[in-house]
């Protein structure tokens, strides 16, 4: 084997090393039940009661949706990632067309602590309703839910809310008002930057308290990542401190900032440079 051949298998070994930090699971709806594609299907409208209307365009304003006890959650702008490297990054991290036939434009997941409950919001093109469903027999306080494959809801809007029933229901009442939002991450979120394609957030690390990543586009084909740590471990700390020393080497830059109990580790370079940076 050559020495070109022996630096991308070691480049693909290392990414697959490295991608449970970026992704946490999510359900996957079974598409083997799918609706056809009608060129004339009714739109969000032709759905009776209250719609969903909030502003979706970073893991903040997800976050901002759902109830209190989020593990980890997920942001991707699916539109900004077309035709990116980070298209086929994320390919396994959203839903299928065939989930609304149409096309996902944004997408949020959402875990919880008790580790077995989830929930998605998701935007598409064109709002459609071009799917199975069943209308639930009763409103939820004003919304009229669509009942989908394997007991899984829906609550029609901007974002449409997707998962189980007690968890589209808990968005709900965070949106009108009845129940806290989450806001485990707030102080994390504060030092983040809420224009990424990608953003990630969680509490299940043992590195620390709570990490934060995000990957983002800059000019002529460079992209950043970020990395937010609260309360980094020492070693995790050491060991950026190092990686910052010799980065040009590796042809990636480092920018290691500490205000009080937060570190943020930002750097750019060409996108499978950067994912291959250590982040623990």
């Amino acid at each position: 084997m050559n020495n070109k051949l022996v630096a991308i298998f070691l480049a693909v070994i290392m990414l697959m090393s490295i991608l449970p930090l970026f992704f946490n699971t999510a359900p996957q709806q079974s598409s083997d039940d799918n609706a056809i594609n009608y060129n004339d299907a009714p739109g969000f409208d032709s759905i009776p009661g209250a719609h969903v209307d909030h502003k979706f365009d970073s893991i903040a304003d997800g976050l901002d949706m759902v109830p209190k006890g989020v593990t980890s959650a997920r942001y991707i702008d699916i539109l900004k990632t077309s035709g990116t490297p980070l298209e086929s990054f994320i390919a396994n991290a959203i839903q299928p067309a065939e989930l609304y036939n149409a096309n996902l434009t944004k997408t949020f997941f959402v875990d919880y602590n008790d580790g077995v409950s989830w929930m998605e919001l998701h935007t598409i093109s064109p709002e459609i309703i071009a799917f199975s469903y069943w209308l639930s027999p009763t409103s939820y306080n004003g919304y009229q839910l669509l009942i989908r494959e394997n007991g899984i809801y829906n609550a029609i809007g901007t974002p449409l809310i997707f998962g189980p029933k007690d968890k589209v229901e808990g968005a709900i009442d965070v949106i009108s008002g009845s129940a806290e939002r989450s806001n485990e991450f707030d102080h994390i979120l504060s030092y983040a930057d809420m224009d990424s394609e990608f953003q990630r957030v969680t509490s299940d690390t043992a590195f620390a308290s709570q990490y934060y990543l995000d990957l983002k586009g800059l000019d002529s084909g460079v992209y950043s990542r970020t990395a937010i740590y609260l309360d980094v471990v020492n070693s995790t700390f050491e060991k950026m401190t190092q990686f910052e020393a010799n980065s040009t080497e590796r042809g990636v830059a480092y920018n290691i900032t500490t205000e009080g109990n937060i570190t943020k580790v930002v750097v750019t370079g060409n996108f499978y440079l950067i994912i291959n940076e250590p982040i623990e």
